[in-house]
């Protein structure tokens, strides 16, 4: 056995280039780079937003044993991939909210890949768990959540608000017998995230109750209300009100404040998205715009968009930790050593899904 692991390491080794191999690997991949970015100004050479299709010749190229040269494989992600559809890095690019990435984030991503360290609980890597939770409790303080309060650094805003609205469902109890008398409101401008998230949470039975904007283009608080105390009458339940910091199609900001009382009259979740608007609370007049975001439940931010960090990033943060560790701590056989750490390893929820 010993004799045909050691064969099979040696085979292994082929996959592992060496100083020389990794040196031309790399210097190709940095001055394709530095050409991009020399040029990611110039319209002429790097236009805004582009599309010819050129994506189908990645297609073409077959998936086999053979490898193809490395400037050949260059120049078909340029083709295809970085010279295609939009250019958010560009001077002339106004059109969605990410921006270009900061350079020194592609070499934390380049870092980060090379030694390939496993982040997902403290038994595995204390270092890297304790630097998300680091950045987590940094923006708990930011938005003025308790230190009580857990979060997650997920792919992007789409698992965030999932990961908030099932941890708000589990705090609920909402079962099959009663989930139809439970109802959700949203404004009329939410991101279409939140439908999907209640989608995917089992949440479809729910009442959806989308609610008008008044001429700011933020939820209309009458409409609200009204809904709200109709919804009573008829003997249903308020469980989930939703509220938007920064709409995408507006960036409208909604009376999180007056949201905030209205949740806590009627003992409602109150989430907040605020994927897109949440890091202008770094300034002082984004504070001003977000006051009531520290009496919501649970809130997503995305760093990928406010921070301009690379894709994908969202950071979700529950107010009530406890709510957030019953619905996404499992425990398994393989990692009962990680039982004495529980107060460290509540780290990559997300990865339960």
């Amino acid at each position: 056995m010993r004799d045909q692991i050691k064969a099979y390491e040696e085979q292994a080794k082929a996959i592992e280039p060496n100083a020389e191999q990794r040196c031309t690997l790399r210097e190709a991949i940095v001055n394709y780079t530095e050409q991009f970015l020399e040029n990611i100004h110039d319209l002429e050479k790097i236009p805004a937003f582009q599309v010819h299709d050129t994506g189908i010749d990645l297609t073409k190229q077959p998936i086999s044993d053979n490898p193809i040269e490395l400037e050949k494989a260059i120049e078909l992600i340029a083709k295809s991939v970085d010279r295609e559809g939009l250019n958010p890095a560009s001077g002339g690019h106004f059109g969605y909210i990410p921006g270009g990435g900061i350079y020194s984030s592609s070499l934390g991503d380049y870092w980060a890949d090379i030694t390939n360290r496993y982040a997902g609980v403290f038994f595995a890597n204390s270092g890297a768990v304790r630097m998300e939770n680091h950045l987590i409790n940094w923006m708990k303080e930011l938005v003025g959540y308790p230190e009580s309060a857990l979060g997650n650094l997920a792919s992007g805003g789409s698992i965030a608000n999932l990961t908030a609205i099932v941890a708000a469902r589990d705090t609920a109890d909402i079962r099959a017998h009663n989930i139809s008398r439970h109802v959700i409101y949203l404004s009329k401008q939410a991101h279409h995230c939140i439908n999907k998230a209640i989608h995917i949470a089992g949440l479809k039975e729910c009442q959806v109750r989308h609610i008008s904007l008044n001429d700011r283009f933020k939820m209309d608080m009458d409409a609200l209300k009204e809904t709200i105390a109709f919804d009573i009458k008829n003997g249903l339940k308020p469980w989930l009100l939703v509220g938007s910091a920064g709409t995408t199609d507006t960036g409208a900001i909604d009376p999180l404040n007056d949201m905030a009382q209205i949740a806590q009259k009627h003992e409602m979740w109150f989430h907040i998205d605020a994927a897109y608007g949440g890091f202008f609370m770094l300034t002082d007049y984004g504070k001003r715009q977000f006051h009531g975001i520290e009496r919501s439940d649970s809130l997503v931010m995305d760093p990928h968009k406010g921070l301009f960090l690379p894709y994908g990033i969202g950071v979700v943060i529950v107010k009530n930790g406890e709510a957030l560790r019953n619905s996404f701590t499992y425990k398994a056989s393989y990692m009962q050593d990680i039982s004495s750490l529980a107060d460290e390893c509540f780290s990559r929820i997300n990865e339960t899904f």
